[in-house]
């Protein structure tokens, strides 16, 4: 049975293992969430601001993106030490990023390597391409609780439907909300149950019945 909150628990046990291990718990845990990443493109995020409050303490937030959480865990692990180093240099004053967060400059590769990581440049994103050092991969693979996530959330569905007509149409569903190709709307004439369809909402008469077409359902 899916249980969201185990997904949730098992990202703060890797982020608390983690702090330990590569920075000495030296990292107050900020809120970790698994949400959907918004069309961001992105594996995860840390926040610049501290978006959280509770109990009179701001928390700033590290998602790790709900699409992408069933990768092996060694990519899901390099995600969050990822974003632990941003949490890092955002508590010390280091700017890693620019244009608009989407540029990692050197300062970001320093950080991220001292703790666990290799990072290679990418043409657009600068250094940014992450995965784990091969000593953290070893470390990673023998820590039991670290271990696959077989569940996460599907970014784009595709159903068909068949219509009164037999006409097929196609519904896209993104981040659960639906959008259609050939969608139509079913009008009825309710004197003699002529059906039509169209694209947007129209005004037609029943040519037999002289009466206005009602949309069906």
């Amino acid at each position: 049975m899916l249980n969201i909150s185990e997904i949730v628990a098992k990202a703060e046990t890797m982020f608390d293992m983690f702090n330990a291990h590569f920075y000495d718990g030296e990292l107050a845990r900020p809120a970790i969430t698994v949400s959907p990443d918004g069309g961001r493109g992105a594996y995860g995020w840390c926040t610049v601001y501290e978006i959280w409050q509770a109990d009179g303490q701001a928390y700033r937030e590290i998602n790790i993106c709900a699409e992408y959480i069933n990768r092996p865990i060694g990519e899901v692990a390099a995600t969050m030490l990822h974003e632990m180093a941003h949490l890092y240099n955002l508590n010390h004053g280091i700017k890693d990023v620019s244009n608009n967060g989407y540029y990692h400059n050197k300062k970001f590769k320093e950080t991220a390597e001292a703790h666990g990581l290799v990072i290679n440049h990418h043409q657009t994103y600068g250094w940014t391409v992450t995965e784990l050092a091969p000593e953290t991969a070893e470390w990673v693979a023998l820590q039991p609780e670290l271990s696959d996530i077989a569940a996460s959330r599907q970014a784009t569905l595709q159903i068909k439907t068949k219509g009164d007509d037999d006409g097929e149409s196609t519904t896209t569903i993104k981040g659960g909300r639906s959008t259609s190709k050939n969608r139509s709307i079913k009008y009825v004439c309710p004197k003699c149950g002529a059906i039509i369809r169209a694209t947007k909402l129209v005004n037609v008469v029943c040519g037999d019945c002289d009466i206005g077409f009602e949309i069906d359902g």
